[in-house]
């Protein structure tokens, strides 16, 4: 679930319908074809603290290759904290403390096909981790942007997360 927190003040006031607008740095998220329309290198990098010493980042950076397409790099890290561990015999807590997050590394490309017409994807390695216990995959985002000459029509699609299962593994299943 954590891959579905969308990144970038535009794009979140915006209700999350950005596919098609993606122009800029968070197009990696969004939608990788849009990083082909991005005119020069940026970089961007978000913070966000929550309630309950939850913490959100998210970095990026672009590289604009001219007529080679464009080259991103992206990491999304979900922090939650240091959490206090109970047992049935320790109800208040057993003076433990264990920490859980989440995190994803993304490589994009995107190319302009035609002057109207983009592609792009990412490779996500995504991993989630709480105690002991972890889990990783292997996904794709691929997107696909095209601008008409219909009054500025434009129209979008993206696949998402489309990957291996992810199972969690380690001793604290064991028990």
């Amino acid at each position: 679930p954590f891959l579905n927190i969308g990144v970038g003040s535009r794009p979140v006031s915006m209700g999350g319908a950005f596919i098609a607008t993606a122009n800029d740095i968070t197009s990696l998220y969004w939608n990788p074809a849009g990083a082909s329309r991005v005119v020069g290198n940026e970089a961007f990098f978000a913070h966000t603290k929550w309630f309950a010493d939850i913490t959100y980042n998210w970095a990026g950076a672009l590289l604009n290759m001219g007529d080679l397409g464009s080259v991103g790099l992206s990491l999304t890290y979900l922090d939650y904290g240091k959490m206090e561990v109970t047992t049935l015999r320790e109800p208040d807590g057993t003076g433990e403390m264990f920490t859980a997050k989440d995190y994803s590394l993304a490589l994009t490309y995107a190319y302009n096909l035609t002057d109207r017409f983009s592609i792009g994807g990412n490779l996500k390695y995504i991993n989630q981790s709480i105690w002991n216990s972890s889990a990783s995959a292997i996904a794709v985002d691929l997107g696909i942007l095209f601008y008409s000459d219909l009054y500025g029509l434009r129209m979008a699609a993206t696949i998402t997360n489309f990957g291996t299962d992810m199972k969690m593994d380690g001793k604290d299943l064991y028990v």
